[in-house]
């Protein structure tokens, strides 16, 4: 799950499950875009900010320090399930046809949103191989900026932006091939 060492991995561990508050906010970070990317498409017909749905799970977690965990995926499979359990409650409070809807929707598309979690990690991981200016405008694209965008918040032409995806795509999918990703 990390760079780190399998040592350090069990000392960042031991700390988080003390509560350590700088453990904490270590892991915090390390599964955070991909718990933002997950509850984005959960919450977002329902418009509830994924950012407040995390930090609900990782105080809910915080506070309930009897709940130890055995390796740091746990915490991250313990906070995607959590999301999904906050979902479910968010739609108790919806209407009884609407809520069925959505129920469906969310059981069917659970390991496919996992698969796609599991994708965007490896593309964000893949960035660092790129030229910085190239992983910038990819890593825009990935958040949801439109071209437009990144050329104007870049300071460089559209046809810049283009051109730095298409190169920067070139790249990824090379390196992809070449270590069999």
């Amino acid at each position: 799950m990390t760079l780190h060492s399998d040592e350090s991995d069990d000392a960042l561990l031991k700390a988080f499950n003390q509560r350590n508050a700088h453990a904490f906010g270590v892991v915090y970070r390390m599964i955070y875009r991909e718990l933002y990317l997950y509850s984005t498409r959960l919450f977002e017909p329902l418009n509830i900010p994924s950012e407040d749905i995390i930090q609900d799970v990782m105080a809910d977690i915080w506070k309930r320090s009897s709940v130890q965990f055995p390796t740091l995926a746990y915490i991250k499979t313990f906070c995607f399930i959590a999301l999904k359990n906050a979902y479910k409650n968010k739609l108790k409070h919806l209407g009884h046809q609407q809520r069925f809807e959505l129920e469906c929707k969310v059981e069917y598309e659970f390991s496919d949103d996992m698969e796609r979690v599991e994708l965007y990690k490896t593309l964000y991981d893949s960035l660092q191989i790129l030229p910085e200016d190239y992983a910038t405008v990819i890593r825009m694209y990935l958040e949801g900026w439109k071209p437009e965008e990144i050329a104007s918040k870049l300071g460089i032409a559209l046809q810049t932006v283009y051109n730095k995806r298409r190169e920067a795509v070139i790249i990824l999918r090379k390196h992809m091939v070449d270590n069999n990703l």
